[in-house]
């Protein structure tokens, strides 16, 4: 059989499974029990898994509430073998899914052998992407079937979590109304309850509750980074690692949590619904709200409320409040190019662009906009995609100095200064640059953000060879971190160095990945770090 049609059978399999298609799954059914019941799930003989998916972590929630932990027993057993319905968000659900706001479920994926007498084993927790405001747990490219099935053919066995949180206005309302009354970053701590859930249930499920690494993309990630620095960098042993693939702050704009500004956006929302306050939106109808919510897709996201994020996460990362735990992190090499629009020809026009960073999470002026175009010249054959010379694409003479620029300010910068804090902690931490353009992808759009999910969850990854051993070898890695908090395991022929001894990133390459001194553009790199940390300090007296 060959390679691609052996890659298209088994992902065939696994999505059978998860949209639940009649007749793929003919084995017995596993069940364990928790203290709301019995929970059965469903096989999966092809992988030799268990899967036991929708279990609710959380009541069905209040409109714009807390979620609250769920108490109540299930009626009779609770049924494990279909995802539940998906959060609200854009780009509509997956197919055969359907939206609702009863949505706070998990999913767990395990070897069929695993019981609760065996030995316990390390848990993943995934946290999916999407801006805040799109993503679930239910994307069939985004189960851990292959990551489960890797450890345990390493012999580094682990147990897959992904969770579901509130998004858009549902998730992330905020206004002084809703800061006032503490409803804010409830999507945020929709993911704290299913951590606790874990805690809490995993045992059940052959889990051990002290091994239990958090993980995410995009939003996850930068949820993550949010985690580390919650309530102050309180620790509450929710996790003790962390992975994160091309979180940043970019989310978590400082100027939205100044009130004017924020409350601003607020009744602009409360206008378009027709709505006096919020206790009018808390019993609005929900196509309404939906809408509305889709409009503002970008405009409601993670804030400053006083409490589970008492200041910015810059801030608190600055002053070394964060939970101190190892840390697996990296970047895609050409995330800018879709982090700002095409069709830059002049520096001019990138200063348009790049104000609408200003005041975000940066300070921007005249000297700074001097040093920004010293240190980044137009040189076509330096910007990004990285590696395609010295053309200009047709879509702006200096679009590839403008993709370069924004991935190191939104990135880049965040990666080198968030694995330099941890590793002069004193924690162990191994950092990543992905440089694999897709099957599928485009040199316009290099290895952009979000690409690199394809190769940790081994799904969409086309007919290549060379692509189908990256994908294992990064499975096989994040398998290990998360089961010994260290990359490097059997197979491995080059070891991924810890950054805190050699200040290395592992490049990852369909051709060979290999270790690099992290050094690439340092003063830019530098300069973006410190305009972050100006930029939110200075905003926070307006909060």
């Amino acid at each position: 059989m060959c390679l691609w049609h052996r890659t298209i059978m088994r992902s065939f399999a696994i999505f059978c499974v998860i949209v639940c298609w009649s007749g793929c799954c003919l084995a017995s059914r596993p069940t364990t029990t928790i203290a709301n019941g019995t929970i059965v799930g469903r096989s999966l003989p092809e992988f030799n898994q268990d899967l036991f998916l929708g279990i609710p972590y959380a009541d069905p929630p209040s409109r714009f509430s807390t979620s609250i932990a769920r108490t109540t027993k299930f009626n009779g057993s609770f049924n494990a073998s279909n995802f539940s319905a998906v959060c609200h968000g854009t780009g509509g659900p997956p197919a055969g899914n359907v939206f609702s706001e009863n949505c706070l479920t998990l999913n767990i994926i395990r070897q069929s052998t695993t019981t609760t007498n065996s030995t316990a084993l390390p848990v993943v927790i995934w946290i999916h992407g999407g801006g805040f405001w799109g993503g679930s747990a239910a994307d069939p490219n985004l189960n851990g079937s292959y990551i489960v099935q890797k450890s345990v053919a390493q012999n580094t066995p682990i147990i897959f979590v992904s969770i579901q949180y509130r998004l858009l206005f549902y998730g992330f309302p905020s206004g002084n109304e809703p800061h006032a009354l503490g409803r804010e970053n409830l999507g945020l701590l929709d993911q704290r309850l299913a951590f606790q859930w874990v805690q809490e249930n995993i045992a059940a499920f052959g889990g051990d509750p002290t091994k239990v690494t958090i993980m995410g993309e995009s939003a996850g990630g930068t949820g993550i980074l949010q985690h580390l620095v919650a309530y102050g960098g309180r620790n509450d042993h929710l996790f003790r690692a962390a992975i994160v693939q091309s979180g940043s702050f970019y989310d978590v704009p400082c100027n939205w949590n100044v009130s004017t500004i924020r409350e601003a956006n607020y009744q602009s929302f409360l206008n378009e619904t027709g709505c006096d306050g919020f206790s009018c939106l808390q019993t609005l109808d929900n196509e309404i709200l939906f809408n509305v919510s889709l409009k503002f897709f970008s405009q409601f996201l993670p804030s400053i409320d006083g409490t589970f994020m008492p200041a910015h996460p810059v801030e608190l990362f600055d002053q070394g409040k964060q939970i101190s735990v190892p840390l697996l992190m990296g970047v895609n090499d050409d995330e800018g190019t879709i982090l700002v629009q095409p069709g830059s020809n002049t520096t001019e026009d990138i200063k348009r662009a790049l104000m609408g960073l200003n005041g975000s999470s940066y300070v921007i002026d005249g000297s700074t906009f001097e040093r920004l175009f010293e240190l980044y010249p137009d040189d076509p054959a330096a910007g990004v995609p990285h590696n395609t010379g010295a053309g200009v694409p047709p879509t702006g003479f200096m679009d590839k100095t403008s993709y370069l620029i924004f991935g190191d300010a939104v990135e880049h910068s965040v990666r080198r200064w968030i694995t330099g804090l941890y590793a002069q902690a004193g924690n162990a931490v191994y950092s990543y640059r992905f440089a694999q353009i897709p099957w599928h992808g485009s040199v316009l759009f290099g290895a952009t953000h979000g690409v690199d999910i394809s190769y940790v969850f081994g799904t969409s990854l086309g007919p290549r060879p060379s692509d189908l051993r990256l994908s294992r070898y990064m499975i096989g890695a994040w398998a290990s971190f998360v089961h010994s908090l260290n990359p490097n395991y059997g197979d491995f022929v080059l070891e991924w160095p810890d950054y805190r001894v050699a200040g290395q990133n592992m490049v990852l390459v369909a051709d060979g990945e290999h270790a690099e001194e992290d050094v690439y553009r340092t003063a830019g790199l530098a300069l973006w770090t410190e305009q972050r940390i100006q930029g939110c300090a200075g905003l926070r007296a307006g909060v």
